[in-house]
């Protein structure tokens, strides 16, 4: 396991939209603690709201509070993906609540064409998978953050969806598993899953496959998923980080898909109808 001189903490919000739209779905909000590793002590914060190019969705201010005020006289994203490197420096290791502020930082750099931090494998620590399997005798699924602070008997503090306060957060969790676990073991769990009995998925085999599709078509805005794409998805990635499946098993899952893709769009249809109203 590389070994850092810093531990970065981070979280980002994005200006999100549940329903399908060409506006990007931009960086709006980046927080981030340093950690230095030889003392585990906090060193430096970073915190800073990003303007978007597209409008500030209503969803986006109601999920983080945010509004089109407050990012009006923001720096834009290459100024402020700019400080954030200098912040990072060049010793660190990437502390995160799951994978997915990986992807977002990757497309908006691309988007802008500006260098991007480094954010190989050996440089990332998802702490929500760390978390779920060296407490395994707290969560049955993997948490969220919030349920973490609560089942790890820690205060929240700030607000939700807030980046640096989810970052906040997320780093007072790391340093808690750090001092309670071996933060360099890779901790690993038994999870028995009954997707089949009798030759065809159960009912939880569907919600959950269900589940996952729906979490794809949210991630990416992909509406036209195949099986094909699905199975190279980073959602994929991350259940087969979970569970294994066997060869009849993902014969049921395939010939389920379509159904799963199905209600996942109309699920989405009726957020967005949702939306428009509200």
């Amino acid at each position: 396991m590389y070994e850092p001189k810093y531990y970065i903490v981070f979280d980002i919000e994005r200006n999100f939209r549940p329903y399908q739209s060409d506006a990007p779905t931009e960086i709006v909000d980046i927080g981030a603690i340093k950690i230095e590793a030889s003392t585990m002590s906090i060193i430096e914060v970073f915190s800073s709201l990003v303007k978007p190019t597209a409008s500030l969705s209503r969803h986006t201010t109601k999920l983080t509070g945010i509004t089109k005020q407050d990012v009006k006289g923001a720096e834009k994203f290459p100024k402020v993906i700019e400080q954030f490197r200098k912040f990072l420096g060049e010793d660190y290791m990437l502390v995160t609540w799951g994978k997915e502020d990986y992807g977002f930082l990757t497309e908006d750099c691309a988007r802008y064409n500006v260098k991007c931090p480094n954010l190989e494998k050996e440089r990332r620590f998802d702490l929500q998978r760390f978390v779920f399997h060296a407490y395994k005798e707290l969560f049955v699924n993997p948490p969220s953050l919030k349920l973490a602070v609560a089942q790890l008997a820690l205060e929240w503090e700030g607000k939700q969806h807030r980046a640096f306060d989810d970052a906040k957060n997320t780093a007072n969790i790391f340093l808690t598993a750090a001092k309670q676990k071996d933060i360099r073991k890779r901790y690993k769990r038994n999870v028995e899953l009954i997707l089949v009995k009798n030759g065809v998925l159960t009912d939880k085999g569907r919600k959950k496959m269900k589940r996952w599709v729906f979490k794809e078509v949210k991630r990416s805005g992909h509406c036209r998923l195949t099986w094909n794409t699905f199975m190279k998805s980073k959602t994929w990635e991350n259940v087969l980080e979970q569970y294994h499946f066997d060869n009849p098993t993902l014969l049921l899952l395939q010939n389920y898909f379509n159904t799963a893709l199905k209600k996942a769009k109309q699920q989405l249809q009726i957020l967005a109808a949702m939306n428009n109203q509200k």
